[in-house]
């Protein structure tokens, strides 16, 4: 498992083991508020939240695809859990011709956050479903002061308990096998990890594995398709991160159009200059010729106007970049003579538009159209009307 880290979640924080060939290597351990950032490189970094985090349920639905069985379990799953913002995982149990019955597992993610500033992970993973067998088997361990007992079979989660170090005996593991047969498997075997000794006859044949100091689910996850375990990779950084990539993306996009639009209004004032200046010309040329001269002064008048009346694009940016509030950005922007088109994204609009109507360059400022709030980045998009004054 060369390339991957794992980190077991547990009440007291992290204990982050990297896996080098199956074995897993510590590297930190502790609370989330005393552990440094760990440098994981691109390779899989795999959150287990162990069983003390847990909650397990397991749930009837109508027969449907997985996909829409992983929607109707997150439409309830705030119902099903008492947690402010669980996190799920759930995966089908049994299948029927009128039913689909699905194991839930929750877990409270409001640690996410600090949790990824020291171990960016992207696979979670609960504890159960690090454990996995074909044939009916239990398997006991001891981790963190609390003793396990799991059960699977045919590849599936049958069930599990777990109790204090202190509070185990023998009795639990006669119990938890009888609970098993409404399943309708008989247990082959029973794997123990440690010495814990287990003399009651009749149980099934018992298979010892060495105590180690990790978590007994570590060196399992090298045999899961942990595809299926991956986090979507829409954390509130990546989507803040992505905002401004697309932001910067948008307003250079903005500016280049800003300019195509500003050198065709160029083009088209300079064709009406060579008209007008062909047809003082053709004036002079009848001149030439003795015709009545005609006063062409209102149209000299006309063209230095209008050369007077072009304002530079850049001017305009600048004006408006000492004026905005805080992450408040121009979007787009059209400038036709003494009129200002933009596209304002803001997170208070009421600011942006309040900073417009305070610059003394700007005669008119109108709001067109409706404020909208965009969904994915969450800024408020609308556009403004401005008349600069002359």
């Amino acid at each position: 498992m060369s390339s991957k880290i794992a980190a077991y979640w547990h009440k007291g924080g992290l204990a982050i083991y990297r896996m080098e060939q199956k074995i897993p290597v510590p590297c930190a351990s502790g609370s989330l508020e005393k552990l440094s950032p760990i440098k994981a490189g691109l390779g899989k970094k795999v959150l287990i939240v162990g069983r003390e985090l847990l909650l397990h349920t397991r749930k009837k639905y109508p027969p449907a695809p997985v996909e829409k069985l992983f929607k109707a379990v997150a439409l309830e799953i705030g119902e099903l859990f008492p947690f402010a913002k669980p996190a799920f995982y759930c995966r089908v149990f049994q299948t029927m011709s009128s039913s689909t019955v699905v194991d839930i597992w929750a877990w409270e993610s409001e640690l996410y956050d600090r949790i990824r500033a020291v171990f960016p992970f992207n696979c979670v993973i609960p504890e159960d479903l690090a454990f996995s067998s074909q044939v009916p088997e239990v398997k006991i361990f001891q981790y963190g002061g609390m003793t396990s007992l799991l059960a699977y079979g045919e590849g599936k989660f049958l069930a599990g308990v777990s109790c204090p170090d202190s509070g185990f005996t023998q009795e639990n593991v006669v119990r938890f096998l009888q609970s098993l047969e409404q399943y309708g498997l008989e247990m082959k075997r029973i794997t123990v990890y440690g010495a814990m000794p287990l003399a009651l006859t009749g149980l099934p044949e018992i298979s010892r594995v060495r105590a180690t100091i990790y978590p007994p689910c570590l060196p399992e996850i090298d045999a899961l398709d942990l595809g299926k375990f991956k986090v979507k990779a829409d954390f509130r950084l990546w989507q803040k991160g992505e905002f401004f990539f697309r932001l910067a993306i948008y307003l250079v996009l903005g500016y280049v159009l800003m300019q195509y639009l500003t050198v065709s209004n160029y083009d088209r004032a300079a064709v009406e200059i060579r008209q007008k200046l062909a047809a003082l010309d053709k004036k002079a040329m009848s001149l030439a010729a003795g015709q009545p001269a005609e006063d062409l002064a209102p149209i000299v008048r006309e063209v230095e106007e209008k050369m007077k009346a072009a304002r530079s694009p850049l001017q305009i940016m600048n004006l408006l970049a000492g004026k905005l509030p805080e992450e408040t950005f121009i979007n787009r922007m059209m400038l036709n003579e003494n009129n200002l088109e933009i596209t304002v994204s803001s997170k208070d609009p009421v600011s942006a538009l309040r900073a417009l109507w305070a610059v003394k360059e700007f005669k008119k400022v109108n709001l067109k159209g409706p404020i909208i709030k965009d969904r994915a980045s969450n800024p408020n998009i609308f556009n403004v009307v401005i008349e600069l004054a002359k």
